[in-house]
């Protein structure tokens, strides 16, 4: 069963919470809370980021969730708020990132 699809009624009674937005902000701040990162403050900020992990390698950790359009069947024909993945903002500062990196090798993560 899948609560989060975008057709699903948010029905199962062990469940008091039923909006989507309150669960994503919920299953954001656990993420947080488990893998406590530094965060910018801001509102608009992501969880992406860059880690050097030497001379050689940078890695870009992605946030594919923050940014993504609605659940829905996926049939989009051209790029829109729909079918929107990464955001604008994200995509920028990873094509930035990785033009800038002097490591060797860029793992995209």
């Amino acid at each position: 069963r899948n609560n989060w699809f975008h057709t699903e009624i948010l029905d199962d009674a062990r469940y008091t919470e039923k909006r989507v937005a309150v669960l994503a902000e919920h299953a954001r701040r656990a993420f947080l809370e488990q893998y406590p990162v530094t965060m910018d403050r801001r509102a608009d900020a992501g969880i992406y980021r860059s880690i050097p992990m030497g001379p050689l390698v940078d890695v870009f950790a992605l946030d594919m969730r923050s940014y993504r359009g609605p659940n829905n069947a996926n049939m989009q024909t051209s790029r829109g708020t729909d079918s929107a993945f990464l955001g604008d903002r994200q995509l920028q500062w990873l094509a930035d990132a990785l033009t800038t990196s002097k490591a060797t090798w860029k793992v995209i993560a």
